[in-house]
């Protein structure tokens, strides 16, 4: 019997961390321009380039007070510029140091602390600190809601970030109530037609959708994509976005032929609106191979196998350029970039190329034990994949340890009863009958049919 791969699913919901403005402090100096400048090359995808300039303002933020404003800044600024790149540890650094400073300067419950807990936060979410995470954003919210009220936009992005936290760790009852409110709170401020309600919609509909609720969240998808159809101008990265989560849809429903256009179309904004070298392009580029690969690999089932060469080439094509963008704008080390290396290395073990599979499922593991640390879920994703290379070739006694580590790793993360855990369980179970180990298969079996039976 086949054992299943696992690939990193395309992002769906957006969390937001803060880059900021430079305050007005009286008239513009280098200080100012230089971090504006820094701020237009971060928005623009010109990562290094932004790098530079931060590092360039936070310098000449020395010549301020220890505690003013401005220095703050600088230290979020490139925190965030570090954080996008992937460099978690040097952007944890530039993020606690942010934090610092303003609770030394502006007290512990000033509104530009709340937003440096948020971005800590979310660091501490995509490095698998829940705990940490969690407690801050309670905190975040805490201090604007104290500081705003409980119907202010900045409580919204709290809501939506916390609920983004809660689905990540599959928390799905918990998220919803939060996106629930704070979509709640963006209506009331911004009107239905706003590009902000169309955010949290996307969320939300992404939940729905983690949930199977299909028909719940196309309807939510088509209303944000309502609203980004009427921005003027149209074309943005918003609009992008909601083209990519509705394709997905499309995608998992089995209307791969429409999630393909949804996908092209988003890719075509992207490449206009941010350029061609833009890390969201990259991951355009990774979303629109997983449909072409998926599309080839019902033509091969149905026996139409010049359709499945043509479309497998197109997803490897598609995948290479997407690597090498995010090599150069992310860094060699980044956990997006080790996303489509895993998904180009199972299109190749599906194609039995095995010998090219192996070593880029070796690197992805690398990188996302470097990035995001050893016990990250990522990890057991790639360990889990490695493990079916190894069953295809027969090497089941290889296979066994890679998957226990996954299955551990799952559990200590993400919980005994969590249903990520139900693939790696079948899995195992695949492996130990191979291996003759027919009591502890059958273990495994009976927990993955009781979180199945859950769903």
């Amino acid at each position: 019997m086949a054992i299943a791969p696992r690939r990193i699913g395309i992002g769906l919901i957006a969390a937001l961390i803060g880059l900021v403005g430079a305050p007005a402090l009286g008239q513009a100096d280098e200080w100012h321009e230089v971090s504006k400048a820094g701020l237009r090359a971060a928005e623009e995808g010109r990562l290094p380039e932004a790098e530079q300039l931060f590092r360039d303002a936070l310098r000449l933020s020395g010549e301020y007070d220890e505690d003013d404003p401005r220095r703050a800044t600088s230290v979020n600024n490139l925190g965030y510029v570090l954080h996008v790149q992937g460099r978690y540890e040097a952007a944890e650094d530039h993020h606690r140091q942010a934090l610092e400073i303003r609770e030394r300067a502006l007290g512990p419950d000033h509104p530009d602390v709340a937003q440096s807990c948020n971005n800590l936060a979310e660091l501490y979410r995509l490095l698998g600190r829940y705990a940490e995470a969690e407690q801050l954003h309670r905190r975040a919210l805490e201090i604007r809601e104290e500081a705003f009220g409980a119907q202010h936009p900045e409580v919204a992005q709290t809501l939506n970030n916390l609920g983004v936290l809660y689905a990540h760790q599959g928390r799905l009852e918990e998220a919803e109530p939060l996106y629930d409110r704070a979509l709640g709170i963006r209506i009331a401020s911004f009107g239905e037609d706003h590009l902000t309600t169309a955010e949290t919609s996307n969320n939300l509909a992404a939940l729905y959708y983690a949930q199977g609720r299909y028909g719940d969240a196309r309807e939510l998808y088509e209303r944000a994509l309502a609203v980004e159809e009427r921005v003027p101008g149209r074309e943005n990265a918003s609009l992008a976005t909601t083209l990519s989560n509705l394709a997905e849809l499309h995608r998992v429903e089995g209307d791969v032929d429409r999630a393909i256009e949804r996908h092209d179309r988003a890719l075509a904004i992207r490449e206009r609106v941010l350029g061609a070298e833009h890390p969201d392009t990259a991951q355009s580029l990774n979303n629109l191979a997983v449909a072409h690969f998926n599309r080839a690999t019902a033509a091969a089932e149905q026996g139409d196998q010049e359709a499945a060469k043509v479309d497998y080439q197109r997803a490897e094509d598609l995948y290479k350029r997407s690597i090498a963008i995010k090599e150069v704008a992310l860094g060699v080390e980044h956990s997006e970039l080790a996303l489509t290396l895993n998904n180009l290395a199972e299109l190749y073990r599906k194609l039995r190329r095995f010998d090219e599979a192996e070593p880029l499922f070796l690197r992805a593991i690398a990188i996302d034990e470097k990035s995001l640390g050893p016990e990250h879920p990522s990890v057991a994703l790639g360990l889990n994949n490695l493990a079916l290379l190894h069953y295809d070739q027969g090497a089941y006694v290889t296979a066994e340890p890679l998957l226990r580590r996954a299955l551990t790793i799952e559990e200590e993360a993400l919980g005994a009863q969590h249903p990520e855990l139900i693939v790696t369980l079948e899995n195992y179970a695949h492996v130990l009958r191979e291996l003759r180990r027919f009591q502890e298969a059958d273990k495994l079996e009976a927990r993955a049919n009781a979180l199945r039976s859950q769903l």
